[in-house]
């Protein structure tokens, strides 16, 4: 237990530095990787050596980079070469002509296309491009950023591909359907309160939240939403975990968009305000990179089973501890990082970008430009991020999460309610549901012993509370904050969160534990 109770330092300091003290999620970081640096000197059955040390912060930086940093990158020059183009003009007056109820465009932006861009491509991608469109259409920039951070949450679980779920059948040999299944289920019912909280919060934009939340039409709206995402548990037993998220937020966007033309009333002066009919030509040439986007990554990823194959030489694997690892670090397994070059997010949403560029007539000089001024503009969250990945690598090579993870281990027959919180405290460290679920997918699995439906429930659970780590993820409070222009905001944003995320995993742990008694 003293183990367990020391290993949480570094993520209580980081806490308490960025929320309470106001200090810079930079400055918060880093000071975290330093202490966590310190206890792994002092504090025997850790110890990792210095050169484990090095390699961990190096390893840290490296992954930050690639993919998160990368995708960051990608992502944003996308949407700063929409507004440099004017093509965000169309998009947001295509979107509006849908309706100008800011409550429904944060569902059909934030839970339905942003459920959709998580589903293939994820890392932070399903918070900037949404949050930065939310922004262009009038919602303040700490609105956006918290209402998109709040929605992704339950579509991340099948995010990328479903990789976060798809990697743990692999690793453990798990039942396919059966686990991305139960993943579902346990989602359900946070699925069907989530939409209700952001018509709540994105109420507050319309006359400062003076009308009802759920008047003036936007209840039909907000069943459509679920009616859609209820397809997932039929997905997922169907065709497994690669196809829920992106299949279920494409027909919740669908019926959200009829639900809101026809039940939604806009005013008079909002049709006033909604300018002359945009051309069919128009709306392409404004969504050709997204579109674009979709066709690549869906294209490289193993839906289409040929192509992926063909690319898997290009994913090269990297030991930083240069084959030292019995002595340099202290955790077990294959002490590998993946680098995927073609086959992570950022290369097709890259060559998405520049292809739409050169079909929309945009010059090779004026792309350049702008990628550029992305990359400078974007460098200091990506430096924060190298500072959280860094310590979560040191932590996890140190043996600090090992110690953290066997404290949840003791408490015997409440592990079920415990479960998603490991899942939550993986994301909040790594930034990652795939990474917090190679962090704690062996203890799931260890505690559920032979029983292999019980397995699948653990995986399930911390699948599902990693999901609502992400709201309270540093990196991906990061993302927002720098997409929207309120870098030093993060303590504000993971303060407003917090909340929600703690209630999240004890929704999921009282399911859990309902569903553990069941299979047993």
């Amino acid at each position: 237990m003293g183990l367990f109770l020391i290993g949480l330092v570094p993520i209580v300091v980081f806490l308490i530095l960025l929320t309470f003290l106001k200090k810079s999620a930079m400055f918060s970081a880093y000071a975290s990787l330093v202490v966590a640096i310190i206890l792994n000197f002092i504090v025997p059955g850790w110890q990792m050596p210095v050169q484990g040390v090095i390699a961990s912060i190096i390893e840290g930086f490296a992954t930050a980079w690639m993919p998160i940093g990368f995708v960051v990158f990608a992502a944003l020059f996308a949407y700063d070469l929409s507004v440099k183009t004017g093509k965000i003009e169309t998009i947001k007056s295509m979107l509006g002509s849908i309706s100008t109820d800011k409550r429904a465009q944060a569902l059909i932006l934030a839970w339905g296309f942003g459920g959709f861009i998580e589903g293939i491509a994820g890392y932070g991608t399903a918070v900037a491009i949404p949050a930065a469109i939310m922004v262009s259409l009038g919602f303040t920039p700490l609105s956006a950023a918290l209402i998109c951070l709040i929605a992704n949450s339950t579509p991340t679980a099948f995010g990328t591909v479903g990789l976060p779920v798809t990697t743990m059948i692999s690793n453990f040999k798990l039942n396919a359907g059966e686990t991305a299944f139960y993943t579902s289920l346990l989602l359900l019912l946070l699925t069907c309160i989530i939409p209700f909280i952001l018509v709540i919060m994105a109420n507050k934009e319309i006359d400062g939240g003076k009308n009802a939340a759920f008047g003036r039409g936007i209840l039909p709206v907000v069943i459509a939403s679920i009616i859609g995402y209820l397809t997932q548990p039929f997905i997922a037993k169907a065709m497994g975990a690669e196809l829920p998220t992106i299949l279920s937020s494409l027909f919740a966007m669908i019926l959200m968009i009829v639900a809101t033309k026809i039940f939604i009333k806009e005013d008079e002066s909002a049709k006033s305000n909604k300018g002359q009919a945009i051309t069919g030509k128009d709306a392409f040439m404004a969504w050709i990179p997204y579109i674009l986007m979709i066709i690549l990554i869906i294209g490289t990823s193993p839906v289409v089973e040929a192509v992926h194959k063909a690319l898997e030489p290009t994913t090269t694997h990297f030991n930083f501890a240069l084959g030292h690892e019995a002595t340099w670090f202290k955790d077990k397994g294959d002490p590998s990082v993946i680098f995927k070059w073609i086959l992570a997010p950022a290369a097709p949403l890259f060559v998405a970008t520049v292809i739409a560029g050169f079909i929309q007539g945009v010059k090779p000089k004026v792309m350049a430009e702008t990628l550029k001024e992305t990359i400078l503009s974007k460098l200091p969250s990506v430096v924060v991020i190298m500072g959280i990945v860094a310590l979560s690598v040191v932590m996890k090579h140190s043996g600090m999460i090992e110690s953290i993870a066997k404290g949840f281990a003791a408490t015997g027959k409440f592990f079920p309610v415990i479960s998603p919180f490991l899942g939550t405290i993986g994301t909040f460290v790594t930034g990652s549901d795939l990474a917090s679920n190679l962090l704690f997918g062996g203890v799931q699995v260890n505690i559920a012993g032979s029983h292999d439906a019980l397995k699948a429930l653990y995986i399930a659970a911390g699948t599902g509370g990693a999901t609502g780590g992400k709201m309270i993820s540093p990196q991906n409070i990061a993302i927002a904050a720098s997409t929207v222009g309120l870098m030093g905001k993060e303590g504000d944003m993971l303060k407003f969160t917090v909340k929600y995320s703690i209630a999240y995993a004890a929704v999921l742990g009282i399911l859990t534990f309902i569903g553990a008694g069941i299979l047993h």
